[in-house]
C-alpha cells in the first residue's frame, strides 16, 4: 500500500512540474455531476449472479494548458454492486473519494467548442467500509487507470469516462473496478 501511495504522489509532483509553463498561459475550473455505471470484475469463480449497478458523481476540476492539457479533479462517487458467494448474498454500496489525474490533447478546437481526450491514473478512497464475503472488507484504497473523451460547448463540458482498476479492491473476490461514466459540467 505504501508504494501505491507513493507512486501516486510521484505521479502528482512530476504532472504539476511538467505543466508549469501551461498554468501561466490557460486555467480552468469547473464543476461537474453525471451518472455511473458500475461492472466490477471477479476474478474469483465463486462468485455468482454479479449485476451491474448505476451511480453518481459530482465533483469539481482544474485544467492548465493549453493543446497539451492536465486536468486534476476531485469527485464524490456513489455506486452499488450485487453478488453472491457460496452461502451468501452481498449487495455493499461504495461511497468514495477519487482523484482523477489527467493529461489530455485537444484535438479539435472552435471558438464555440472543443474536442478533447485525457488518460491518466485515478486514486480511490472508500469512505465507508463494505463487507466483501464473511468477514473481509474491501480496501480503504485503490487505483483506477481511465480514458476519457469529452467536449466543450461554450462553458459547458461533456465527458464520458471509463475506468478499469490497476489494484484490486478486494483480494478474497479478485475484484477491480470498472466504471462507465457520463457527466455534464460548467466552467467558471
Amino acid at each position: 500500500m505504501k508504494n501505491q501511495f507513493k507512486f501516486g504522489v510521484l505521479f502528482i509532483a512530476i504532472a504539476l512540474g511538467f505543466n508549469q509553463e501551461g498554468i501561466a498561459q490557460d486555467v480552468e475550473f469547473g464543476i461537474k455531476a453525471g451518472a455511473l455505471y458500475s461492472m466490477p470484475s471477479y476474478g474469483n469463480s465463486d462468485v455468482k449472479d454479479k449485476e451491474s449497478k448505476i451511480g453518481a458523481q459530482a465533483g469539481i476540476f482544474l485544467r492548465t494548458g493549453n493543446q497539451v492539457y492536465f486536468q486534476p479533479e476531485v469527485t464524490l462517487s456513489m455506486f452499488k454492486a450485487n453478488y453472491s458467494v457460496a452461502n451468501g448474498s452481498y449487495d455493499p454500496t461504495f461511497y468514495q473519494l477519487n482523484l482523477p489525474l489527467q493529461v489530455g490533447y485537444k484535438i479539435l478546437q472552435d471558438d464555440d467548442w472543443t474536442l478533447r481526450a485525457s488518460l491518466g491514473p485515478q486514486i480511490n478512497y472508500s469512505l465507508n467500509n463494505n463487507k466483501a464475503v464473511g468477514n473481509d472488507d474491501f480496501k480503504d484504497f485503490d487505483f483506477d487507470a481511465l480514458v476519457n473523451v469529452g467536449v466543450d460547448i461554450k462553458k459547458f463540458t461533456i465527458d464520458l469516462r471509463y475506468n478499469h482498476g490497476f489494484t484490486k479492491t478486494s483480494k478474497e473476490l479478485d475484484a477491480k473496478n470498472r466504471i462507465l461514466g457520463l457527466s455534464i459540467g460548467y466552467k467558471f
